[in-house]
């Protein structure tokens, strides 16, 4: 993980009378609000990079409510850059390509724009599946129905997410005879995924500063804190310690640099990493 980059949980799904966006499918209305005050601070954030940074929003998971969120921060972002007149930054949606037609063809539009600005700064909010970050086969089948091991792990924990989490990190995907994702594994595919997902984008703009965004799961992006504050360990008394909580919706996880050091920024709370 490169400092700069971030993972993102989703917004917040439809419950009761927070009913589904009807603009952005597995949110509610509460979490397209919510989304578009995380969208301030990724613009707040991107403003700090130098001029020709590159800030790709493109890595989800194939739950719809991961690519909402993500189109939502990038949608909120060009309404703010419009409203204060930012001249600056430019953003590219999922319909400036529905006119546009093959893969090859999608791509050499995003390259001939980046190639046109070289100054400014731009948001590629493009959400791409990436495997590594996948719910279903890690903690639902392929219809979406929770595992065995997931249905037990929240029924042994009364429902309560993050003691299920917690629960998690301590048995470490195995509860009896029931097997679930190991934690440390997971956190290894969430990292590969961004770093893949940077790859690719290299090969179309090398020269450029490159920023990766994603949005994930709680219980995932959970374990990556732990296992980037924890020297790649990730176990219930390493996140204890931390004195964290489970990431809430539109939660933050990035590496950056304070006072010449590096921090892991997790949900409300900074940890120093290294000696």
């Amino acid at each position: 993980m490169r400092e700069g980059d971030f993972f993102t949980r989703h917004s917040i799904k439809p419950k009761g009378e927070d009913l589904e966006s009807s603009k952005f499918s597995g949110i509610s209305e509460k979490g397209v609000e919510l989304a578009k005050k995380r969208a301030e601070e990724i613009l707040a954030n991107l403003e700090k990079q130098e001029n020709g940074t590159v800030m790709l929003i493109g890595g989800v998971s194939e739950m719809p409510r991961t690519k909402s969120t993500a189109v939502a921060y990038g949608q909120e972002i060009k309404n703010i850059i419009e409203l204060q007149k930012i001249d600056d930054v430019l953003v590219f949606l999922p319909e400036d390509l529905e006119n546009i037609d093959g893969y090859t063809n999608k791509v050499n539009f995003f390259v001939e724009q980046i190639k046109a600005n070289p100054n400014k700064k731009i948001v590629l909010d493009i959400p791409l599946f990436i495997k590594e970050f996948s719910f279903k086969n890690r903690w639902a089948d392929e219809e979406g129905n929770l595992s065995e091991y997931t249905k037990e792990l929240l029924k042994r924990n009364n429902d309560d997410d993050e003691e299920a989490m917690k629960d998690w990190f301590d048995n470490q995907g195995k509860i009896d005879s029931l097997v679930g994702p190991n934690p440390k594994e997971v956190a290894e595919q969430q990292l590969a995924g961004i770093e893949r997902l940077r790859e690719f984008a290299k090969k179309y703009i090398s020269d450029k500063q490159l920023v990766i965004g994603t949005v994930g799961h709680s219980w995932n992006l959970d374990a990556v804190a732990v296992y980037l504050a924890n020297n790649g360990e990730v176990n219930k008394e390493s996140f204890e310690k931390m004195k964290a909580k489970m990431i809430g919706e539109t939660g933050v996880i990035k590496i950056s640099e304070q006072d010449g050091k590096q921090v892991l920024e997790y949900g409300n709370i900074i940890i120093p990493l290294g000696n």
